[in-house]
């Protein structure tokens, strides 16, 4: 808390300090405090009703301000002080909520190098990102990010682009392709022809939308001008009336003036501009308790009325991290399960410990987390090779192992056929005698099923996958989770204008863990982030972390906003 204070500034440290005076004013003995509480309150309320004064206009804050001021006058400082830090606060929260904009925009840039290495004629030169201009040359070297959108004109790698287009496996990547700023560059080294200038680049729209997306949710978060202004309008002239009727029926003027400023301090707007009754409050805290940290109690609110859920695959609906699925061996015994031939495999492992991709990492940890890595030598594009126990072995593609000579049989080339149409990843390996296949993908958490049959129970109307992945790979994901509605092959735009779509016929709660879902997050009525494996910039453009990665707290969420909505019912 002290910490959100502190990035808020001046006013979240005023807020705080009116706070514990305001607490300290019913100590015995420390009324005094009271007045400390209101100067320390009125800082901001009375600039900005200032303001308001100057352009002629009449808001809520000049209401608090005069509310408060009648509050003094009738005897009654503390809830001059109390009204003070109500209105305060509900505008300390209002400025963190905004502030969340310019949090999202900063772990956006991190994604973006600072520096690029440009092709000169006279050998590479470092510059700034933003001296790039379309056409120019850039080296990237391994394992470094894009500076910017363009098309390989040299080199073959794999790309981690997961991050941004939601893929769940590296893209392999050589002359032609097209290739994208903020990805990453993965074993191989690139020469890239930038194609987008400064600005124009997928991540730098990716930052316009989640800028968009979250000032119109912050607009709408306010209290309307025309309401606070007409709101104010209508009790100044209850006071008025109320003062003159008094006046007229031949009431002193002490008792008809207090009278009048009691009406004025009673119809001040504070449960209005604060909007997070002790429900509420409560509904937060037992979140937090729950793992699921909730920005504010208006999505608590929101929670209570979801109408869609849209959900994102990858990190979402699977783990975000490839896993083993299946092996296979094929030597002088024919075709053998992966198991049956630990000690090949076990070479295999040594290899692609010496490797730091993804699906090396999940091969060693199915085949044997013990093994040390040696010197390996990568080719790019294709795969590697280390020498294990005097063998060579080879680990890549279909097309490394071919290059080298090796007869890949009709019984690997028809489980490689069989997986590829299950929409999973496969790895080649070959050494004297064997030849190796082994499959991946991203596994689905086991509690997906059943959250979105506990969401369809809740009243649901649909649940949508909006993913950047392969169709194919979409599909069977969808298939297994009960999914009928999905939508692949989707940049970060197309997701804003599917939650768009959406919103206008009710609200959506919009569930993922990219920068690619960044933007469609905060343009959604309530966007959860997944807490443990979801990138910065989606934890920053949220309105709900799941802190846990438990999927199962989505239904849990919606069920707290309703019976936070039926109790705030009865309170009020």
């Amino acid at each position: 808390m002290i910490a959100a204070f502190q990035r808020l500034g001046l006013r979240g440290w005023l807020t705080l300090g009116c706070f514990v005076a305001l607490v300290l004013c019913f100590v015995p003995g420390l009324a005094w405090m009271a007045f400390v509480s209101i100067l320390f309150g009125s800082v901001f309320a009375l600039g900005s009703a200032w303001e308001s004064l100057r352009q002629r206009q009449l808001d809520v804050n000049l209401l608090m301000v005069l509310a408060a001021v009648g509050a003094v006058m009738v005897g009654r400082p503390e809830d001059a002080a109390m009204l003070l830090f109500l209105f305060s606060l509900s505008s300390t929260l209002e400025d963190f909520a905004l502030g969340k904009t310019k949090s999202a925009i900063a772990a956006l840039v991190k994604l973006r190098p600072q520096k690029a290495l440009r092709v000169t004629d006279s050998g590479l030169v470092e510059v700034s990102v933003e001296e790039l201009i379309v056409g120019d040359l850039v080296r990237v070297n391994s394992f470094e990010r894009l500076p910017s959108d363009g098309v390989v004109v040299s080199g073959e790698s794999s790309v981690d682009a997961s991050a941004m287009t939601g893929e769940s496996q590296p893209v392999p990547v050589g002359i032609g392709h097209e290739v994208m700023g903020g990805t990453q560059n993965l074993e191989g080294t690139l020469t890239v022809r930038v194609s987008r200038g400064v600005g124009d680049s997928a991540l730098d729209r990716i930052v316009g939308l989640v800028e968009d997306a979250q000032e119109n949710k912050a607009s709408g978060e306010r209290i309307s001008a025309w309401f606070g202004q007409w709101y104010t309008i209508l009790v100044l002239v209850a006071f008025g009336v109320s003062l003159g009727v008094r006046l007229w029926l031949g009431q002193g003027w002490d008792s008809a003036f207090y009278a009048a400023l009691v009406l004025l301090v009673g119809m001040s707007p504070c449960a209005l501009v604060i909007s997070i009754p002790a429900s509420t409050l409560s509904a937060l805290a037992h979140a937090a308790r729950r793992g699921i940290l909730v920005r504010g109690g208006a999505y608590i609110e929101a929670a209570a009325k979801v109408d869609f859920v849209a959900v994102d695959k990858t990190g979402t609906l699977t783990v975000g991290r490839p896993e083993m699925i299946s092996g296979w061996v094929f030597s002088q015994n024919g075709l053998q399960d992966w198991r049956e031939v630990p000690e090949f495999m076990r070479r295999v492992a040594v290899v692609e410990a010496g490797s730091s991709h993804p699906l090396a990492k999940a091969l060693v940890r199915s085949v044997d987390e013990s093994v040390e890595g040696v010197e390996v030598r990568t080719i790019p594009g294709k795969g590697l090779v280390g020498l294990v126990d005097g063998q060579e072995i080879w680990v890549g593609n279909d097309r490394l192992l071919m290059e080298q000579g090796f007869d890949i049989p009709v019984e690997i080339h028809a489980k490689a056929a069989e997986e590829k149409s299950l929409g999973r990843t496969m790895v080649y390996a070959a050494g004297p005698g064997n030849v190796a296949l082994a499959t991946f993908a991203d596994e689905i958490r086991r509690e997906a099923k059943g959250v979105l049959e506990d969401l369809r129970s809740l009243g649901v109307k649909e649940v949508v996958m909006l993913t950047g992945d392969k169709p194919e790979t979409a599909a069977i994901v969808a298939r297994e989770v009960g999914i009928d509605r999905v939508d692949a092959a989707l940049l970060p735009e197309d997701k804003v204008t599917h939650i768009q779509e959406l919103a206008r016929k009710g609200t959506v709660l919009m569930v993922g863990d990219g920068v690619n879902d960044a933007p469609s997050l905060a343009q959604a009525t309530i966007g959860v982030a997944m807490g443990g494996l979801g990138s910065d910039v989606a934890l920053e453009a949220a309105d709900v972390v799941l802190a846990s990665d438990q999927l199962n707290r989505i239904p849990e969420l919606i069920r707290l906003g309703r019976r936070t909505k039926g109790l705030s019912w009865r309170i009020w």
